[in-house]
C-alpha cells in the first residue's frame, strides 16, 4: 500500500510525542514481529471486520434529498461500477431503485446493508495505537503470551514504542472519537469524509482506550484475494524508538529480543512494566 499525499482526514491539532501499540506473543509470531515490525518498521492493518469490536465502522445510510438527486446518484453509482446497463437501461434501473427506497421509506435493504458491509470492513484498514503504555486493561486484552497450548497470559507480550512526527499524517493520523450517536451517512451527497470520519468513531464504552488511529484505503473489489490481509501493510522509517516488556513477559523473550535488537545496534530503549507493591505505582524500567 502506497502513502498517500493527500491525507484522507487531518487531525487540526498537535500529534502525541509517543504512540504505542500493543503486541502478543508467541513461539510462531516471534520472528515477523521482530523483524518486521521492530527491525523493518513495518505495520500491517487490519480490516475493520478483524477488530475486537464487533460494530466497528458502524454507520447508517439514509437516503435523504429529492426523486431527481437520488436518481442522479444511482445513475453516477451505476456507471461507476461499470454495470454494463444501456444508457437508457441505466437510467431506467436508476429511478426503479430511487422508487424502491421512496417507497420504503428512505430506508435500505437489509441484503444491501450486508454486502456494503461486508466490502467496507475488508478495503478500509487500520492500525491501533495509544498514549498509554501502561494501562493494564490494554496489557491484558492485547498483549498476551501463547505458549502453543490453549493456555495464554496476560500482560505477557509487548508494547511497541513510536516517535510520532508530521510524517505521520501522511498515513492519516487522528485520534478516535468516542460517542454513542451512530454515524449517519447520506449517499446522495457524495461526500467521502463522511465514511472516513466512520473509521474513526467508537461507542463511548471504548474510551478508556485513548486511541489513535492510521487509516488507508486498499484497492480491491469482491471477491476478494485471498492474500489481501498479507499486503495490506505499510513501513514508517524511523518510527520505532522503544520497546516496553509487559509484567508477565517470559525472561526467554525478554532476553532474545532484546539480544536481537542489541546486536543491530539500533537506538531501541528496552524497558519493562514495574509496580510498585507499596504503593501500587505503575513505571517503566530499563532492561539491562
Amino acid at each position: 500500500m502506497e502513502q498517500v499525499t493527500q491525507p484522507l482526514i487531518s487531525h487540526p491539532g498537535p500529534f502525541p510525542s509517543k504512540l504505542y501499540r500493543y503486541r502478543s506473543v508467541s513461539p510462531s509470531n516471534l520472528d515477523r514481529l521482530v523483524d518486521f515490525e521492530i527491525m523493518e518498521e513495518g505495520i500491517y492493518l487490519a480490516g475493520l471486520k478483524d477488530l475486537n469490536d464487533p460494530d466497528e465502522g458502524r454507520f447508517l445510510v439514509a437516503f435523504e434529498g429529492t426523486r431527481e438527486e437520488i436518481a442522479s446518484y444511482w445513475k453516477e453509482a451505476l456507471k461507476s461500477t461499470d454495470s454494463g446497463a444501456s444508457p437508457g437501461e441505466a437510467e431506467r434501473l436508476a429511478y426503479e431503485r430511487t422508487d424502491e427506497i421512496i417507497a420504503a421509506g428512505r430506508r435500505i435493504p437489509k441484503h444491501v446493508v450486508e454486502y456494503t458491509r461486508h466490502v467496507v470492513e475488508h478495503v478500509l484498514r487500520v492500525a491501533c495505537f495509544t498514549t498509554l503504555p501502561t494501562n493494564y486493561s490494554m496489557w491484558a486484552n492485547y498483549a498476551k503470551y501463547h505458549d502453543g497450548s490453549s493456555a495464554s497470559v496476560d500482560h505477557g507480550g509487548l508494547c511497541i514504542e513510536y516517535t510520532c512526527d508530521e510524517s505521520w499524517r501522511s498515513v492519516n493520523l487522528s485520534p478516535v472519537v468516542y460517542s454513542d450517536e451512530v454515524p449517519r451517512i447520506n449517499p446522495v451527497s457524495r461526500n467521502e469524509a463522511e465514511l472516513v470520519k466512520v473509521v474513526y468513531s467508537k461507542s463511548s464504552e471504548w474510551r478508556c482506550e485513548d486511541e489513535w488511529r492510521i487509516f488507508m484505503i486498499i484497492h480491491s473489489i469482491p471477491p476478494f484475494p485471498p492474500n489481501l490481509t498479507a499486503n495490506s501493510k505499510i513501513r514508517i522509517e524511523g518510527g520505532v524508538s522503544g520497546i516496553i516488556f509487559g509484567l508477565k513477559t517470559p525472561e526467554h523473550i525478554v532476553a532474545e529480543v532484546s539480544a536481537r535488537v542489541k546486536q543491530t545496534g539500533r537506538s531501541i530503549a528496552l524497558r519493562r512494566v514495574v509496580r510498585d507493591p507499596t504503593t501500587y505505582e505503575r513505571v517503566l524500567s530499563d532492561v539491562e
